[in-house]
């Protein structure tokens, strides 16, 4: 794992940021994994899905020198569940332990706030982020085949982790 520089912060999210975490998804999985332009819609939906309505919920950005380097957010699903979205580091600043500090960012959020649940949905190729979410005690409880994604070949996977 390489070092973390001295200059990483994670924030919460401010004026601007909604719209790069929106074009860093977009851009990432699309020219990654091949996935249809389209998909870029799908991202900036619901990232201004969550910034409509951020009640309970909170996006957090990871900067290295200055730099937006990843993000993460929590929303709100019911008064004992919440949702993990937009967990997404550049491929500039992975293998850095940036990915962890925002998944420890915000479920430490979600113990605070008393949610006894987190979920969150990701796909069967991201094998980085895969390691992660087990890492801190998800599980997988979901698999789903998605046909949205265009000639990609997509397995949704939904995760839980008990509080």
């Amino acid at each position: 794992m390489g070092k973390i520089s001295k200059d990483v912060l994670i924030r919460e999210s401010k004026p601007g940021d909604v719209g790069y975490v929106g074009y860093m998804h977009g851009k990432y999985y699309c020219t990654k994994y091949d996935f249809f332009a389209d998909s870029e819609y799908y991202f900036l939906k619901h990232i201004v899905d969550f910034a409509r309505t951020p009640e309970d919920g909170k996006l957090w950005i990871a900067e290295v020198d200055g730099n937006i380097a990843g993000s993460v957010a929590i929303l709100r699903h019911d008064d004992k569940t919440a949702q993990f979205r937009f967990l997404l580091v550049d491929e500039n600043y992975q293998n850095m332990g940036i990915g962890s500090q925002l998944i420890k960012v915000s479920l430490d959020f979600c113990r605070e706030r008393g949610y006894e649940e987190v979920f969150l949905w990701t796909i069967k190729e991201l094998d980085k982020a895969r390691h992660l979410y087990d890492k801190v005690g998800f599980v997988l409880t979901e698999e789903i085949p998605n046909k949205d994604w265009g000639s990609v070949e997509i397995i949704d996977q939904k995760m839980e982790l008990k509080l």
